[in-house]
C-alpha cells in the first residue's frame, strides 16, 4: 500500500496536459477572450495593411530610382538600400506593444480567483492531481491561447504580403520567426503578471485592477522614475564652457570640456539603459527593432555616443551572433521577468489555503 501511495504521487505529464487542454478549451469558449482577441486582430490587421502599403510604395520608389544619388544628406555617391519587408512587422510590433498586454491580462487575471470563488479549485485538488500540475497546466493553457493569437496575427501579415505578390526570403522568414518568439515572451510576461495577481488576491475584479496597474507601472512609472533616478545617480554635468565668454577659452580647455561631457553622457546612458531593463515594453520594443531593422540597432547600440563611420549605408549588416551581442541585455531581461512573475505565482499557489 505504501508503494502504491508513493507511485500515485509521482508527477504525471499527462495530468498537466489534461489541465492545459481544459484551460485552452475554456479560453476558446470564453466570450471575453474571443472579443478581446477579435479586437486585437482587427487592430493588427489595419496596422499590417498600412505597413504593406507603405512597404510597396517604398519598394516602387526604390525601383524607379536605383541609380546612385550624387549627393544625399552630405554623403556623395550614397545610394539608398532596398527596403525590407520586415518593416511590416515593425508596424505589427507597435500593436502588440500597446494592446498585447490587454489580451494577456484578459487571458490570465481570473484563472485562479474564478475557481476559488466557485469552489471548483477545492474539488479539483481533491482529485489525483497535484498543485504543481494544476498551476503548470493553467499556465500552459493560457500560453497556448496566446500562441494561437500571435500566430493568427503573423499569418495575417504573411497573407497580406502574398496578396501584394511579396514573397519573403528564407532569411526574412527566420527574422519573422524570431519576431514571433519574442512577441510570445512579451505576452507571457503580462500573462504571468495577471496569473500572479490571480493567485495573490481573492476576487477576480481586484486581480484585474492590479494587473492593469502593473501595465501602467511598467509603461509610465518605470520610465519616469528611471529618468529621475538616472539624473540623481549620474550626478552634476560638467560646467559648460562658453565660447563667447571673455577671455575666450583655450583649445585645451574646450577639448577637456568635450571629453568630460562625453564621459558624463556615456555614464548617464549606461545608468538609464540599466533602469530601462525593468520595463518589458522597452525591452520588447528594442528587440523588435533589432529584428526588423538591424542596421538601426547596430547604429545606436551598445554606445549611442561612439564615433561612427560617416557612411552608415556602407557598414555590413550584423550577423546573428553580432546582433545578439548588441542586444543581449534586453534578451536576458525579457526572459527573466516572466520567469520571476511565474515563479512567484507558482510559489504562491503551492502555499495557498483553498479551504
Amino acid at each position: 500500500m505504501k508503494d502504491d501511495r508513493v507511485a500515485d504521487r509521482i508527477p504525471d505529464p499527462s495530468r498537466t496536459l489534461l489541465v492545459a487542454g481544459k484551460e485552452f478549451a475554456d479560453h476558446l469558449a470564453s466570450r471575453r477572450f474571443t472579443l478581446v482577441l477579435l479586437l486585437f486582430l482587427i487592430l493588427c490587421s489595419v496596422s499590417l495593411y498600412e505597413g504593406v502599403e507603405n512597404y510597396s510604395e517604398k519598394l516602387a520608389t526604390y525601383s524607379d530610382g536605383t541609380a546612385p544619388v550624387p549627393k544625399f544628406l552630405g554623403y556623395p555617391g550614397w545610394m539608398p538600400e532596398k527596403p525590407s519587408l520586415l518593416v511590416v512587422f515593425l508596424n505589427l510590433s507597435s500593436q502588440v506593444l500597446s494592446y498585447g498586454p490587454l489580451l494577456a491580462i484578459a487571458t490570465g487575471f481570473d484563472l485562479i480567483t474564478r475557481e476559488r470563488w466557485s469552489g471548483s479549485l477545492k474539488t479539483l485538488l481533491s482529485r489525483p492531481v497535484f498543485r504543481d500540475e494544476v498551476i503548470t497546466g493553467k499556465a500552459l493553457g493560457g500560453f497556448a491561447a496566446l500562441t494561437l493569437a500571435m500566430s493568427i496575427a503573423v499569418l495575417i501579415a504573411l497573407a497580406l504580403l502574398l496578396l501584394f505578390a511579396i514573397v519573403p526570403s528564407p532569411a526574412e522568414l527566420g527574422a519573422i520567426l524570431a519576431f514571433w518568439l519574442v512577441s510570445l515572451v512579451y505576452l507571457f510576461t503580462f500573462f504571468s503578471v495577471a496569473l500572479l495577481a490571480s493567485a495573490v488576491v481573492a476576487e477576480s475584479g481586484s486581480a484585474l485592477v492590479w494587473s492593469l496597474v502593473a501595465i501602467f507601472v511598467f509603461s509610465s512609472v518605470v520610465p519616469m522614475v528611471g529618468g529621475i533616478l538616472t539624473d540623481a545617480v549620474a550626478g552634476t554635468p560638467p560646467d559648460v564652457v562658453d565660447l563667447m565668454s571673455d577671455p575666450h577659452p583655450t583649445e585645451e580647455e574646450w577639448l577637456q570640456y568635450r571629453e568630460e561631457e562625453q564621459v558624463y553622457l556615456e555614464h548617464k546612458e549606461r545608468i538609464g539603459a540599466t533602469v530601462r531593463l525593468l520595463s518589458p515594453q522597452r525591452n520588447y520594443q528594442e528587440l523588435a527593432v533589432a529584428i526588423t531593422n538591424p542596421r538601426f540597432s547596430m547604429w545606436i547600440n551598445p554606445d549611442p555616443f561612439a564615433l561612427r563611420t560617416p557612411h552608415p549605408g556602407e557598414e555590413p549588416l550584423p550577423d546573428l551572433p553580432s546582433l545578439i551581442a548588441l542586444i543581449w541585455q534586453p534578451i536576458v531581461a525579457m526572459l527573466a521577468l516572466p520567469a520571476i512573475f511565474f515563479g512567484s505565482a507558482y510559489t504562491r499557489f503551492m502555499r495557498m489555503d483553498v479551504r
